[in-house]
């Protein structure tokens, strides 16, 4: 994947989830502010990548992707 790859993947998934929070924001409680907000917001986030190969926490590539996050400081 190069760059521009890279850039229109992420470009896709943020649309993606920011689309379908706003779709559903008027069924949010009254009383939700920046709090309850943020935590949906990573929540939906969570939910879109649970079932990529990275959520596997235990395996090599997950290890090696924490190293690179670590060691670039990203």
């Amino acid at each position: 994947m190069n760059n521009t790859d890279r850039k229109q993947f992420i470009q896709q998934l943020c649309n993606n989830v920011r689309d379908e929070i706003l779709a559903n924001s008027d069924r949010f409680p009254d009383g939700w502010d920046g709090n309850e907000l943020r935590q949906y917001i990573a929540d939906r986030y969570k939910q879109v990548v649970i079932g990529d190969a990275m959520s596997d926490k235990r395996g090599k590539r997950y290890r090696e992707y924490e190293n690179i996050v670590l060691i670039e400081n990203l």
